[in-house]
């Protein structure tokens, strides 16, 4: 199952860049997420666990960073939890603000597979609600 998803947030990529990659605010801008609890830094290698409630399930998931180089991407890939996942979350400077764009792929169980359309539509709606939310944060912030 793919993900894609880009949003342009008014605010320098710096400022973007910082926010999103504090795994602590996660919660704030993604529901659907529970709690992330991050060993370390943010930073290549570091490591960090989140737990997050999707179509009524609860799943707990391990995740490394792969690569982050501030204030361009951070990359992640699963350690441990119900499907392998990687992904990248890209940031570039664009007139106005910040593109960010969030892409990944989960690896479905075998007999998910052939629903792997379905699945791809159903998660892009939490996706695109996620980053609007995410946008609508960061723009209304008052220490510009």
């Amino acid at each position: 199952m793919k993900i894609e998803h880009s949003v342009i947030i008014q605010r320098p990529m710096e400022e973007v860049f910082a926010f999103v990659t504090d795994l602590r605010n996660e919660t704030r801008w993604q529901p659907e997420i529970k709690s992330v609890t991050l060993d370390g830094a943010v930073a290549t290698g570091a490591t960090f666990r989140e737990e997050r409630v999707s179509f009524g399930r609860r799943f707990v998931w391990r995740f490394r960073i792969t690569r982050c180089e501030a204030p361009r991407c951070i990359e992640i890939e699963t350690l441990s939890g119900t499907a392998p996942y990687a992904g990248a979350r890209r940031f570039e400077a664009v007139p106005g603000g910040t593109r960010v764009t969030e892409s990944g792929e989960l690896q479905l169980p075998w007999p998910l597979r052939p629903l792997d359309p379905l699945w791809s539509r159903l998660a892009a709606r939490p996706v695109r609600d996620a980053y609007a939310r995410l946008k609508s944060l960061l723009e209304a912030r008052e220490d510009r």
